[in-house]
């Protein structure tokens, strides 16, 4: 098969030689070889990607895990650009591939690759690709792979009944900004925790209750509540402070925060705290399923991404640094195609 177009020789991309700062050690290069698909895999025209905290994470290498996969003193050659989520158009297909054709607009977590969002083109494995609804734009779809998948299977985890109140800490980010939707589309109560300059984004999603914690404080505001679900995308502290406001047989999820907290409810498994449940985020429905779910929400206009910005692929490192600053509002998405 011939690709839509001829493939350039080289691509766009933003790269990290360093780990650090990312306003320092990340930038754009036009030199970039652009590879071609083996077996099973597909390379992607990528339209759109998106902004995560794992971006952040990566580029400073905040954890010694994250030198031991990118590399010990520096990122490896092969793992020098980020984005863990895109949103483009198959231009190559290789060998063996099955159900998609060039042409077909695609959505992808690229996360098992290490990354390759933050380019022009990337190489994608056809079990990974879940195809884009029509009337879902590439700037939304991009918001997906990571953040709403993640929120979706946390939602699942979390087995929401119409009418259960769910409290949602970091309601603001992105995984919180899908959360709060989804579990509103489910039938939930949703009270959301933010920051004073978020309020009004949040509860333009369709929280029924706020606590600004600058102001409130957050678990001392909820003393005397008892929610169904606490659906944590910002732990960073013991997520055993939640026991007080969960009901007897509630549930705890943790999706995000501090890596550790991650680390020790996933090595000692789910437990309880008499009938509570408490657990880490745990991936028991496929990826590109729940990618799936999600897109056909937005298509059915059940949820609408936040996007609080687009830029442009040179912005990628101020964008990470906004992130780190906590000044991000929902999701940022890169357009590939957005002028300089």
């Amino acid at each position: 098969m011939q690709p839509l177009k001829s493939v350039p020789k080289f691509m766009r991309a933003i790269v990290f030689r360093n780990y650090g700062d990312p306003q320092e050690v990340m930038e754009l290069v036009d030199d970039r070889e652009i590879p071609k698909p083996n077996k099973n895999q597909v390379l992607v025209k990528i339209e759109c990607a998106s902004i995560n905290a794992a971006d952040r994470y990566i580029v400073r290498a905040n954890y010694f895990i994250i030198r031991m996969v990118f590399g010990l003193f520096r990122p490896s050659k092969k793992k020098r650009i980020l984005g863990m989520d895109i949103a483009g158009t198959i231009q190559l297909i290789g060998k063996n591939v099955k159900g998609f054709q060039i042409g077909d607009t695609v959505v992808a977590d690229i996360r098992k690759s290490l990354g390759g969002g933050f380019a022009t083109y990337a190489i994608v494995h056809a079990k990974h690709l879940v195809k884009k609804p029509q009337t879902v734009s590439f700037e939304q779809a991009a918001t997906v792979p990571i953040s709403g998948q993640a929120a979706m299977m946390g939602m699942i985890l979390c087995s929401i009944n119409p009418g259960d109140k769910v409290l949602i800490n970091g309601a603001s980010g992105g995984v919180g900004s899908f959360g709060v939707q989804i579990a509103k589309a489910q039938g939930a109560y949703v009270t959301a925790i933010c920051s004073t300059k978020k309020v009004n984004a949040v509860r333009s999603w369709g929280a029924d209750e706020i606590v600004d914690y600058k102001k409130q404080g957050s678990i001392n505001a909820l003393k005397g509540n008892e929610f169904d679900v606490v659906f944590d995308t910002a732990s960073f502290e013991c997520p055993g402070r939640y026991k007080q406001i969960l009901k007897k047989d509630g549930k705890y999820v943790l999706v995000g925060g501090d890596f550790y907290n991650m680390l020790k409810l996933k090595l000692f498994g789910r437990f309880d705290r008499g009938s509570q449940k408490f657990m880490a985020l745990t991936q028991e429905v496929e990826v590109t399923k729940n990618i799936k779910t999600v897109l056909e929400m937005i298509a059915d206009k059940k949820i609408n991404p936040a996007i609080q910005k687009v830029i442009s692929l040179k912005d990628v490192p101020d964008a990470i640094h906004s992130l780190e600053q906590r000044t991000v509002v929902g999701k940022i998405v890169v357009n590939l195609n957005k002028k300089v």
